[in-house]
């Protein structure tokens, strides 16, 4: 609390750029220096909403006003703070493809951060999916499975849209009667056309086969990176199966991550104790890298 009110202080004391440029301030600089004044007002009363709204007004006016920017993440910052028991439910309702419910809690947060970009973002989503599919049907079955974890990653904070468009496919090629898995993908594509114009599937190809064909083209062309990317993408759908795993246990090899590799490999060979290439590989894993000296593997940034 200390802390919060110096900050404010310190900035009424240090006034905006603008109040010093010019002897006469122009109407825009009236206009800003007035929403400042509001909004500090409402941030030391604690109305983070309201200072919140005032801050976003100074910016649009003047997008350059640094100091509007980190006030306005300092009052998310406590706005969050006060809402993290309806942060936390709308986690869970999400988590439990309770997505008509979860529409409601999320309009509860966005009374107290009208403006938080990723409600606004997750909002349209929400009425998107939520009008399609308001919840996952008790009886999850392996489509309705692909297809949360889809809409899961549509949903997302940290969003990953092309998985989510392979996994509604995946969905759809699962059960081709089920009309929503159809209309969930067509709403993907309105509002992320660019995941049609960039599709390289063959039509009369599976979504997963074509991930794991261009994961061996991307291994053969030393792009490893891309190739786990395509290969975990596949086994967050399927982690049991064995090309996926292999090729994986490949591609980890290349970029020196001896454990990954090992544990792709012993769990393929766990899954096909008659393959005869598997024995091979960890032969040789364990000339390369003995496991008792196998580094750890590093963290990779997410593309």
């Amino acid at each position: 609390m200390r802390t919060s009110f110096a900050l404010a202080a310190l900035l009424l004391l240090c006034p905006p750029a603008f109040a010093a440029k010019d002897a006469s301030p122009s109407t825009e600089a009236e206009e800003l220096k007035g929403y400042y004044d509001k909004a500090f007002s409402y941030y030391v009363a604690g109305d983070y909403k309201r200072a919140i709204e005032n801050w976003d007004l100074v910016l649009k006016l003047d997008p350059k006003q640094t100091t509007a920017r980190n006030m306005i993440e300092e009052a998310r910052r406590k706005v969050s703070g006060s809402a993290v028991n309806q942060r936390a439910s709308l986690t869970k309702l999400l988590n439990a493809s309770r997505y008509a419910d979860a529409l409601i809690k999320l309009e509860e947060l966005q009374a107290a951060d009208s403006t938080n970009p990723y409600y606004l973002k997750l909002q349209g989503r929400l009425k998107t999916v939520s009008a399609i599919v308001p919840a996952r049907p008790g009886n999850s079955s392996k489509a309705w499975n692909a297809a949360a974890e889809g809409v899961a990653y549509w949903l997302s904070e940290k969003e990953d849209l092309p998985f989510a468009y392979d996994a509604l496919r995946y969905a759809s090629e699962l059960a081709p009667a089920e009309k929503s898995f159809a209309r969930l993908i067509l709403a993907l594509e309105e509002e992320a056309p660019q995941l049609k114009l960039n599709d390289s599937k063959p039509a009369n190809t599976a979504i997963l086969d074509h991930k794991k064909k261009m994961a061996l083209d991307q291994i053969y062309d030393s792009k490893f990176y891309l190739a786990v990317k395509e290969l975990e993408g596949v086994l967050r759908l399927e982690p049991n199966d064995v090309t996926a795993l292999k090729r994986a246990g490949s591609a980890y090899l290349q970029l020196k991550e001896y454990r990954a590799a090992r544990r792709a490999w012993q769990k393929a060979l766990q899954l096909s104790p008659k393959d005869e290439q598997l024995p091979e590989y960890l032969e040789a894993l364990d000339k390369v890298a003995p496991p008792a000296a196998e580094p750890k593997r590093s963290p990779r940034a997410k593309s």
